[in-house]
């Protein structure tokens, strides 16, 4: 993924007007999509290697494609159970919210957020000694 900077002000020899020389800035597809997993992870609530990313970009745009389980509550926390929020409702929240942080993050915008809910996790029991 290369982002062209439109023109970069520098110093014109002899102290005059600046110039403007072209450049541009070369990412390695890899740091987007390390950002992206992490990202995902922390938005989702489950350990980045459980997460995959795809990224496909073009100059302008960019269509993010996550895969991970999903957290839900221990099933014999009734209670829990009763107050989760339901899974459509929150994957909906999950995209608009990587959406938002992904469009800062990689500083373009993210034209798409498609997340396939990959089976369940469930929080780990402690054990109390």
């Amino acid at each position: 993924m290369t982002t062209a900077l439109p023109g970069v002000a520098s110093a014109a020899p002899g102290g005059g007007a600046p110039a403007r020389t072209a450049g541009r800035v070369d990412v390695a597809d890899r740091v987007f999509r390390k950002a992206a997993e992490q990202a995902a992870a922390e938005t989702i609530g489950v350990d980045r290697a459980d997460v995959s990313v795809d990224i496909a970009a073009s100059r302008d745009t960019v269509v993010v494609r996550v895969r991970a389980p999903f957290p839900i509550p221990r099933l014999d926390d009734t209670e829990a159970v009763r107050s989760a929020t339901p899974v459509l409702e929150a994957a909906h929240g999950i995209q608009r919210d990587l959406h938002d942080r992904l469009t800062r993050l990689f500083g373009r915008e993210v034209s798409r957020v498609d997340l396939t809910i990959a089976g369940a996790t469930t929080p780990k029991r402690r054990r109390v000694r």
